[in-house]
């Protein structure tokens, strides 16, 4: 079961497992099939490298 953890400084961590992962991500892929397709794409060698000159860019 997903936890949120009051940690000393106020701040909040929101802790989750691996299985607990996986069925939230099985259930995105089935709501929003496109969202895998989206993934794989992002995941391209050469989508990285342009997004990383993007982000070099603009910081």
């Amino acid at each position: 079961m997903p936890q949120i953890i009051d940690n000393p400084d106020g701040s909040k961590t929101f802790a989750v497992n691996s299985s607990e992962l996986r069925v939230l991500g099985d259930r995105l892929v089935q709501q929003v099939p496109d969202v895998k397709k989206m993934l794989q794409f992002i995941d391209l060698p050469e989508v990285r490298l342009t997004l990383d000159f993007i982000k070099s860019v603009v910081d």
